[in-house]
């Protein structure tokens, strides 16, 4: 059985299966009947990765990032994260692409140390926006793209679940 992941780039968001068999992995986008074998090695301690697709060879450099990872191959570079696939992520992926919106959640329980921007802002790629305690460690949370803060939800001292809503910014 298939397992369904939401890649998400600061343009779109879709949704790929993965899927193991007796020869291999093999993935496809979802809505597509072909599915694509795949393997990725790793070249040795480096972040350099051979990605084989159907055989074929192609250089990539991955970079992890916070939330996510950059993708190098050639002279491209792409920002992206992955998360478990659900009904109402995919949704929401939908919604933000077509209104421009991202809401920014939180990605663990925690307290709120700091706020750094107000509704009216705008932010740079990379800018923080708030600072978040957990487990005596406190996190950067910072802008995923530029635009403008629409909406912040919480305020300095708040107690937040992980998935509660922190920022929502207007892209662009």
């Amino acid at each position: 059985m298939a397992e369904k992941f939401l890649v998400r780039t600061e343009e779109s968001a879709s949704t790929w299966e993965i899927e193991r068999d007796d020869e291999g992995i093999r993935v496809r986008r979802e809505g597509q009947h072909a599915w694509t074998r795949v393997e990725l090695q790793r070249v040795g301690d480096s972040q350099l990765y051979l990605l084989m697709l159907e055989h074929r060879p192609v250089e990539i450099y991955l970079e992890r990032r916070r939330g996510g990872a950059r993708a190098t191959i050639g002279r491209h570079a792409f920002d992206f994260n992955v998360e478990r696939w659900r009904p109402q992520a995919a949704k929401l992926a939908a919604q933000q692409a077509q209104t421009g919106l991202r809401r920014i959640t939180a990605p663990m329980t925690g307290s709120i140390v700091e706020v750094r921007c107000k509704a009216g802002d705008r932010v740079a790629q990379g800018d923080v926006l708030l600072v978040i305690e957990s487990m005596k460690m406190n996190n950067e949370l910072r802008s995923p793209a530029a635009g403008v803060v629409e909406q912040v939800a919480v305020s300095g001292g708040q107690r937040v679940n992980a998935g509660d809503l922190l920022v929502a910014l207007h892209l662009g």
